[in-house]
């Protein structure tokens, strides 16, 4: 029997930013933030670059963490990701709300997870979500796409601190 290839993890903002500023600051927790750095460099662990977009508005310690990281971690939207986009907008047309100035990254997420080969798993730390206010976990299990909080993925590589 052949092992299963370790899966690739497509992180959202919302879990960097939670990670960083609440749940396991790197001041307190920097083994964790080596792990990821593993992660990073294992090319297990990537964001699209409107992940990086996102950071970039808030210009803060995690924005200058991800600068470090822009070559080896964020990726660039390329046809596949952009079809999948158009599609999901297409199919869940209020995952972006607009009209609140709400970042337009989440199908970005999805879709780097959609066009992976094998499909990637996503990390985000949003909950739930419904037809009329679909959210990333909501669109992920439509589009079969497993979906994990950062919890999840520390419990999935066996880290311990």
């Amino acid at each position: 029997m052949v092992a299963a290839e370790p899966p690739v993890y497509c992180i959202d903002t919302s879990s960097l930013v939670h990670a960083w500023r609440r749940a396991y600051p790197p001041k307190r927790f920097s083994g964790l933030w080596n792990a990821f750095d593993q992660l990073i460099d294992d090319g297990r662990l990537v964001a699209t670059i409107e992940v990086y977009h996102e950071l970039k508005k808030k210009d803060d310690e995690i924005f200058e963490w991800a600068k470090d990281r822009k070559e080896t971690m964020f990726l660039e939207i390329d046809d596949d990701v952009q079809g999948e986009v158009v599609r999901i907008m297409q199919t869940y047309p209020k995952l972006v709300d607009t009209g609140k100035g709400k970042s337009g990254g989440d199908p970005f997420v999805i879709a780097q997870a959609l066009a992976g080969n094998p499909r990637l798993v996503v990390v985000t730390q949003e909950a739930g979500g419904t037809a009329d206010k679909p959210r990333i976990p909501f669109v992920c299990d439509r589009e079969g796409v497993r979906h994990i909080d950062l919890l999840t993925l520390i419990e999935d590589e066996d880290w311990t601190f």
